[in-house]
């Protein structure tokens, strides 16, 4: 029976690992195109003066961004600790299945 619950949880983790590496893989990009987009924001915010109205509003985006950036950051860095969370449970896990596994055939080989 453990032999059965370990791989059911097993395949659990592994499938929640490849979600949460694909979450981790969007928001990188989503880091990158808000990145980019602050980039471009700044160069084209030198072409204004500093009091102008278009000026004040490209730095309230550019805090906008910054803030979405952080946002990202703090997402990313949950995500990278459940996933070494995962990792670790794969290893219990593992260690558990490989266990049931000796235990069934030393049985075998000791019944027979």
């Amino acid at each position: 029976m453990g032999l059965l619950v370990g791989t059911i949880q097993r395949r659990q983790l592994r499938m929640e690992k490849s979600h949460l590496a694909f979450q981790l893989l969007l928001l990188t990009k989503a880091m990158a195109v808000a990145g980019n987009a602050t980039n471009e924001l700044m160069q084209v915010g030198t072409d204004y003066e500093s009091d102008s109205i278009v000026a004040k509003k490209l730095q309230e985006r550019q805090y906008k961004l910054k803030l979405l950036e952080e946002k990202i950051t703090r997402q990313k860095e949950e995500i990278q600790t459940r996933l070494n969370e995962i990792e670790e449970e794969l290893k219990s896990v593992e260690t558990m299945i490989n266990s049931e596994i000796k235990t069934l055939f030393s049985y075998n080989m000791q019944g027979g």
